[in-house]
């Protein structure tokens, strides 16, 4: 009995120093290996063959994932701005909301800073206005209105107020028109599509809206199945017989289905637990965007009688062949939602047509990945040729 109360200890010493590593390590793999170690210790530790022989076995097990982990690990796509440090004040931002998950609170600020290596990239204030919009240049009273839906790339992330897309639309045309920013950093077209469901947009009718403008890019389909961190409290939509339906957030759904739940939260931890089923969950993730696209063209016209202006910074035929965009998806299977798109009739903005004759350098923020000042002023004449005139 002493033998099995020493092992009891061990075990449950063992189980502290595991909890304490899942905590403080920074991603799940390391938390394998401190396991499989536990478990070749608990092999030279322990009294008893079973219990030699379980914690081989769990060092085993762990080790395994751990090289699974790491395996998978390497096929998948880097992600835009890794290695960069961002910080928020306040520090969850943006705040939580019953409607959207997460959106900006009406007449506030938020101060954020990236940094690389020790060395300070930006620290910006972004101002957000009586509507939760971000903050654009004043217009006058019966100003044409212009909505810029969307996420990091349309409300300028790293960016100040005045340099965001609206902002830059606004002083290409002379301030005379309004542009209104509404984009919010991890969005997905998922949020945009609850924006017009929930009516938070129908305080926008009394305006004479002329357009409603987006910005896509690969990474925004995961958004629309919830594959983020961050995207627990979204909308989510399904597709039923051709038509989407509201479900609630990610968080319910996952919750009322364990087996789901499961399966995100292991796949969270595990990069090879993600990969089991990818390509079905992409091409439920396309259909998902192609459909939720169409439903904003409608609610564009339906509400404001305005065209949807997509911008898209997304593989075309004539970009390089391969995993695109740090979305994990092939170009092909990327050029065809494009194509889909055009067939819906939807007006598209290629960036990359406007910017090739530029280095990248001068079109990105270092190290972060997002648009710069000169970028969005390129795209903000564009939009002004084709929706007002040079």
């Amino acid at each position: 009995m002493a033998g099995v109360g020493r092992n009891l200890w061990l075990a449950a010493a063992m189980a502290g120093v595991l909890a304490a590593a899942a905590m403080l390590l920074p991603s799940a793999l390391w938390t394998c290996l401190v396991a499989a170690l536990l478990g070749l210790t608990g092999v030279v530790l322990f009294r008893g063959n079973r219990w030699r022989s379980g914690a081989l076995l769990v060092g085993a097990v762990a080790l395994g994932l751990a090289l699974l982990d790491g395996f998978a690990g390497l096929l998948t796509p880097t992600p835009m701005g890794q290695g960069l440090v961002r910080l928020t004040e306040p520090r969850w931002w943006p705040q939580p909301n019953p409607i959207m998950g997460f959106r900006p609170l009406p007449n506030s600020e938020a101060i954020a800073t990236a940094t690389w290596n020790g060395e300070m990239i930006y620290r910006r204030t972004y101002h957000f206005d009586a509507e939760a919009a971000r903050v654009t240049p004043t217009a006058p009273a019966d100003a044409d209105t212009y909505l810029f839906l969307g996420d990091s790339f349309i409300f300028g992330q790293g960016l100040v107020d005045e340099e965001s897309l609206a902002a830059q639309f606004a002083k290409a045309n002379n301030y005379k028109v309004r542009g209104v920013n509404l984009g919010v950093p991890g969005y997905g077209p998922n949020h945009l599509l609850r924006l017009f469901d929930s009516g938070l947009l129908d305080r926008y009718a009394k305006h004479p809206v002329k357009a409603v403008v987006t910005w896509i890019i690969p990474a925004q389909l995961a958004r629309v199945t919830g594959d983020g961190s961050w995207l627990g409290s979204s909308p989510r939509y399904v597709l039923e017989n051709g038509v989407l339906r509201h479900t609630g957030s990610f968080n319910e759904y996952r919750l009322l289905n364990p087996i789901a739940g499961a399966r995100y939260l292991l796949g969270e931890q595990f990069a090879f637990v993600d990969a089991i089923g990818r390509k079905q969950r992409q091409d439920e993730q396309m259909e998902l965007f192609v459909a939720i696209l169409s439903r904003l063209q409608q609610y564009a016209r339906e509400k404001f009688n305005a065209p949807l202006i997509v911008v898209y910074s997304w593989p075309d035929e004539h970009a390089n062949a391969g995993s695109w965009g740090g979305a994990g998806i092939d170009q092909k299977e990327l050029v065809s939602v494009l194509s889909r798109l055009r067939r819906e009739g939807m007006p598209l903005l290629a960036v990359d047509r406007l910017t090739w004759m530029y280095d990248v350098s001068k079109l990105l923020i270092p190290h972060d990945g997002h648009p710069n000042a000169f970028s969005n002023e390129l795209i903000a004449g564009e939009l002004k040729k084709r929706l007002i005139g040079s």
